[in-house]
């Protein structure tokens, strides 16, 4: 393993630097594949992968269009570093004390839907119609 690879010290456990180093492989293949060389199939293959591998389309995005030079850590690091924030806080709040008394009183948050059928048909009657 070349010495610029592992940190001496990184944020986070083993397996999310494993996880953001496999990211950031497969978006430098991307990269390649779809800037470089214009190869579609092989382009659509990556992002099968990355699809299989249940890595985030909008975090590749963002690091593919985001960093001039893929092979620059230091750029990598600081377009993924507010995806990873985001992250750690949505996991924080889905363990929170709400989060979890919403899980054993089986409550949802309220969802957007379309109006109940006692709404009507949500037209307005027209002026003089006498409806």
């Amino acid at each position: 393993m070349a010495s610029g690879c592992f940190p001496h010290q990184f944020e986070g456990s083993f397996s999310a630097f494993k996880e953001r180093q496999l990211v950031f492989a497969l978006t430098r293949q991307l990269a390649d594949a779809q800037f470089r060389r214009g190869d579609r199939s092989r382009s659509e293959r990556l992002w099968q992968e990355a699809a299989a591998e249940a890595m985030d389309p909008e975090r590749i995005t963002r690091l593919l269009y985001g960093v001039h030079d893929h092979d620059d850590v230091a750029a990598m690091e600081a377009v993924d570093r507010p995806f990873r924030e985001r992250q750690r806080e949505a996991r924080r709040r889905a363990s929170g004390p709400l989060a979890r008394l919403a899980r054993l009183t089986g409550r949802r948050s309220a969802r957007t839907s379309r109006p109940h059928r006692s709404a009507g048909s949500g037209q307005m009657p027209l002026a003089g119609s006498g409806r």
